[in-house]
């Protein structure tokens, strides 16, 4: 792209999707129609929105879901957009269960042996779950049914599926996006052109918060990174907010030239006055995961998921599973176009310089 004959060239490499999808709706062979479960960890955050809203608006697009099913107009909630799914069903080539399974980090008991019955009685004949533990959840519970991973960081790594090549298992599929952090720590990089950066993570947030794909490119780079490390339990305390926000006020950043906030780390309810502490000391706030921490307050997001395509994708891949073909036989890789999103009033409070050339590649921009 040579944008508007200036002499920078860009060259984006992006996966070819060449996959064969039968897109035409259907339903058993009984007339009715296909029973669908959908999972994610409670409470559900913004990409789990977007996932649902791809595979909805997917399914419709396709005829599974007829026009009495009114998917305009919703907030961006999850519970409400999915109330609008299962509003008006009647009629539709698949129905989604009245309420969505929402598992936490400890007992799932009840959901197991919710999901269980309903299975044995042929009230459910697919699951769509969004991120790693509902994926291991649903691995270990071993149902008789297909079920669909979305959001998963690393599958591979965390053990849902065996490759991207073979997932091991024919009733499991799950989508596979190869190096993402690995990629959006190298745009940031470019980007700002940092040597010594801050980053907080959560320990056991490795895999599915890019921590090692951030370290690998960090020592790539050749950039000095300074980490802060949390532990998972202590970022489900009540104080941590404020235990992380006085830990950030007594950290010397001098030498920062950027700080990296890990997924777990600055979420939509601390990013103000972590925004604030940021660029009251001149540091541009980097996200790891979330638009919506970017709107609050954040510098920006480099995002390089595409969770509203993700849904999509898996939509049409749900297809081919209806119409008979094996999860496990159904193509897993999928690349997302990078897009950035970046809060004007934290660059000018940070003294960021925006560049006419970096706010043309610049997807939002908020106020």
């Amino acid at each position: 792209m040579s944008g508007c004959a200036q002499k920078d060239l860009i060259e984006v490499k992006l996966i070819r999707q060449e996959h064969d999808f039968d897109i035409t709706p259907c339903k058993k062979p009984s007339g009715e129609p296909y029973r669908i479960g959908f999972m994610d960890l409670g409470p559900p955050i913004e990409s789990s929105y977007l996932c649902l809203k791809g595979l909805a608006e997917g399914l419709k697009e396709m005829g599974y879901l007829g026009e009495q099913t009114d998917l305009s107009g919703s907030s961006e909630d999850f519970f409400d957009y999915y109330e609008r799914i299962v509003r008006n069903q009647e009629g539709n080539a698949v129905i989604f269960d009245d309420e969505p399974y929402m598992i936490d980090v400890e007992g799932n008991d009840e959901i197991a042996e919710k999901l269980k019955k309903k299975v044995e009685n042929g009230e459910l004949d697919v699951i769509v779950a969004t991120g790693t533990d509902p994926g291991l959840f649903l691995k270990e519970l071993d149902l008789p049914i297909p079920f669909l991973v979305c959001l998963a960081t690393d599958p591979v790594a965390a053990g849902i599926i065996d490759s991207a090549e073979d997932t091991g298992d024919d009733d499991i599929w799950a989508l596979v996006e190869k190096n993402p952090y690995k990629r959006q720590f190298e745009g940031y990089q470019s980007m700002f052109e940092f040597k010594n950066i801050g980053m907080a993570c959560i320990d056991e947030f490795d895999v599915i918060a890019g921590n090692t794909e951030y370290r690998d490119a960090a020592k790539k780079l050749d950039v000095n990174l300074h980490e802060m490390i949390y532990r998972e339990e202590d970022s489900y305390k009540d104080d941590f907010d404020e235990k992380f926000l006085l830990d950030l006020e007594n950290t010397n950043m001098q030498d920062f030239d950027a700080f990296l906030f890990c997924y777990g780390t600055m979420d939509d309810d601390n990013v103000h006055s972590i925004s604030q502490l940021m660029s009251d000391r001149g540091i541009p706030s980097l996200v790891g995961d979330g638009d919506s921490i970017s709107k609050g307050g954040a510098l920006m997001c480099l995002s390089c998921f595409d969770y509203e395509g993700y849904g999509n994708y898996a939509a049409m891949v749900l297809s081919n599973v209806l119409h008979g073909k094996k999860a496990g036989d159904q193509p897993c890789l999928y690349q997302s176009s990078p897009h950035i999103v970046m809060n004007m009033a934290t660059a000018k409070k940070t003294g960021f310089n925006t560049r006419i050339r970096l706010l043309r590649s610049v997807d939002h921009i908020y106020r």
